[in-house]
Formats: structure tokens, sequence, C-alpha cells
């Protein structure tokens, strides 16, 4: 018989104590620790039901919040089609009377835009946020057939929703997008224009730098800002404007003039920086021709450089590169020829702008059309161009000869 440890003789105890257990004494146990079960179930479903019904109080106040907006802005836009100056005017606020003023412009602006256009006044919402006693809406418009947004502010006031001036610090949380080549930074109301920027940016310039053979790309930062100016902060570091700082259109948020503007700066960024200076004369003309023809690649608009159009179209955007990597302050015309390869004459480049700049550098405060510049040799056998120029309702000719390697006027 082998030696018992105390703590195996007290556990044996309390088996058969547990063995001995009465079993109405075991079923009062188990049905006290079911009502106490019930009842924290209870406690929690009762918890629980307090708390949503509070959650969906507050998102009934909420809804009634924004409701009451969205009638606001509903009976507003109804006053802009009905052409109701007064009541208009009544759903306007502000501390002083210029945002009263404004807006009273801005109605006379909607009721011409009703007699020079197809406007559509629908006041269909794109977007609500509001923010306690603050709110931005998004309004959409149709004109001419073209969808357009007017993003608007208002303050909740004792007697309702009204509308008060533009609230640039209620523009979103500032976020960023890039490419290798370009970091646009914006806020949250700006996201569908930022997109556009980074891509259509992106392509300007890789495919200006690849035309023009940077030595080393730049890298362009962007900053939408809620402000209507457009420039550089300091190089590459461009500020444009947010477009929903009035009427913006939809599918286009990048509007023309814009579009323009910032070609513009990005294209001479980049010919100045090869270049390394702003050149005069002939040099000059060569440059400005350049950035030209780079915005009209950009903006896609048209701007006659059509010396450098010709030069791409019949040598490839090598020799555009090559053109500007050669210009100095003493450059004329002739540079184009080390270029080509060729004499100007048998370049089969198109001068009309060239000739133009020549008239008008010459006889300035003239508004000179050059319609066409052909390139002939005179019975003495001397190159020329004979251009037809419009001067007003007037037509001449002018005659351009070949000498020492530059174009001179003869007649």
């Amino acid at each position: 018989m082998g030696i018992r440890l105390n703590w195996e003789i007290e556990a044996e105890k309390e088996r058969v104590e547990t063995a001995g257990e009465d079993p109405e004494t075991r079923r009062r146990r188990w049905r006290a620790r079911l009502r106490l079960l019930g009842l924290l179930l209870l406690f929690v479903g009762l918890v629980g039901l307090v708390v949503g019904g509070v959650i969906l109080r507050l998102r009934q106040v909420d809804w009634e919040i924004e409701q009451a907006l969205r009638d606001t802005v509903d009976a507003e836009i109804a006053t802009l089609r009905l052409g109701d100056r007064a009541a208009f005017l009544t759903f306007q606020r502000s501390a002083t009377d210029e945002w009263s003023q404004r807006q009273n412009g801005a109605f006379e602006d909607y009721q011409e835009l009703k007699l020079q256009a197809d406007v559509e006044l629908s006041g269909e919402i794109s977007s609500v946020l509001v923010d306690r006693q603050r709110a931005r809406v998004q309004v959409q418009e149709v004109i001419d057939g073209a969808r357009y947004v007017q993003t608007w502010f208002y303050w909740n006031y004792d007697d309702g929703w009204r509308h008060v001036p533009p609230d640039y610090t209620f523009w979103g949380e500032e976020r960023t997008l890039s490419s290798d080549n370009v970091t646009v930074y914006y806020r949250a109301l700006d996201e569908p224009f930022a997109q556009v920027l980074l891509t259509e940016l992106t392509l300007w310039v890789t495919g200006g730098c690849s035309a023009l053979g940077c030595g080393q790309m730049p890298h362009l930062t962007v900053e939408v800002v809620p402000n209507p100016t457009l420039g550089w902060i300091e190089d590459w570091h461009l500020r444009v404007p947010s477009p929903y700082i009035g009427r913006a259109r939809i599918d286009q948020p990048l509007e023309a003039t814009v579009r323009f503007q910032a070609a513009a700066l990005i294209a001479r960024s980049l010919v100045d920086g090869i270049v390394g200076d702003v050149l005069t004369g002939e040099g000059g003309f060569l440059q400005e021709a350049v950035v030209r023809w780079l915005v009209e690649r950009f903006a896609l608009v048209q701007m006659n450089s059509h010396v450098i159009y010709s030069l791409a179209a019949r040598y490839g955007d090598a020799a555009v590169g090559q053109l500007v990597t050669q210009l100095t302050p003493d450059s004329t015309a002739a540079v184009l020829a080390s270029v080509t390869g060729t004499s100007l004459e048998q370049s089969g480049l198109d001068w009309r702008d060239y000739i133009a700049w020549r008239l008008t550098d010459v006889y300035s405060g003239q508004d000179y059309d050059v319609t066409s510049a052909l390139v002939e040799y005179s019975p003495e056998g001397i190159p020329q161009i004979q251009a037809v120029v419009r001067i007003g309702g007037d037509e001449m000719i002018v005659l351009f000869q070949l000498v020492d390697g530059v174009w001179e006027r003869v007649t």
C-alpha cells in the first residue's frame, strides 16, 4: 500500500461531498445563475436600445438639418429661375453689405446668361458637407448642354440657413498626388481637378523635355489653392487656382484660360532653362517661336508658330531641340541651316510668322497678317521670299532676299 499525500486526500473528500449534493440544491444554484445571466443580457439590451436610440436620433437631427439646407438651396435657385431679385437677396447674409452687393451682381449675371444661352437651373446638388453651423454645397447647372458646378457656402443662423461668402478654410483636408515628374498638393474639394492636373502636367513636362532634349528633366511641384492668381512661387513650383472658386465645368475642370496660362509658363521655363537667357533679335524670335510651338502642343490652341512647326514636321522634334541648344545672343535665322543641314531657301520651312515678325519689328503698331510666304528665285538667281501681307483691309506683296545667310527686305 502506497503513501497518500494530503492534497490527494482533500481532493477525494471534495469529490465525495460533491457526489453527495442534494439535487434540489443544485437546481436552485443553476436557476440563480440563469437569472443573473438573464439580468445581464437584459441590461446589455437596454443599454443597446438606449445607445441605438440616441444614434438614430442624432442621425435624424443631422438629416433634418441637411434637409433644411437642401430646401434652402432649392428655394434660392428657384428665385434665380423666376428672376425674383428681392427673394434671392433674402437668402444672402454677411456682416457687411459687400456680399449683398456682390450677389446682386451675380443675380444680374444669371439673368443676362439666361438671355444669351440655354440655361437649366435644376438645383441638382452634387455634394453636401455640413460641419456644425457651416455647410458647403455643390450645385449643378447646365449651360448649352454642358454641365457645370457652383460651390456655395452657408451658415445656419437662428432663422435658418443663409448663403454666405466663400469659406476658404472649408476646402477639405490636405492631399497629395504624384508621378515621377510632378507632385500636386491640394485639398479634398479639388480632387477631380488635381487628378486632371497630374495627368496633363506630367505629359507636358515629359513630352516637352523629350522634344527639346532636356539634360535633366525637372520635377514640377504644383499647389492648388482657392486663389485666383496663377504663377510661379519659385523655380518649378507652380501655384494654380482652384476651378471651384467659380463656375467649373464638370467634365473639363482645367478651364481653357488656366490651361493656356499654365502651358505658357511651363513651355517658357523649359525653353529658357536650356537657352540660359532671354534673347533678343532673331535669336529671340526663334526662342519665342519654340515656346509658342510647345504651348500649341500643350494647350491645343493655334499659336501660328509656322517656322518651328514646319521644322518639326520635316526634320523631327529632335531638330527643335538642336535649335534650342544652338541659340546664342547673336543668333540669326541662319542657325536653322546648321540644324537642317541645308540652305535656308531649300529647307522647306514655312516663313510666314518670321516675315510677320520682321515687318512688325520695323513697322511697329501695325497688324500684319502674312497669308503666304513663297520661296523662289529672282531673275538673277537670288533666293527670295515673296510674301502676301494683309494690313487691315489692304493687301500687298513684300519681297525678302537672302543676303549673306540673312533674309533682307527688298520691297
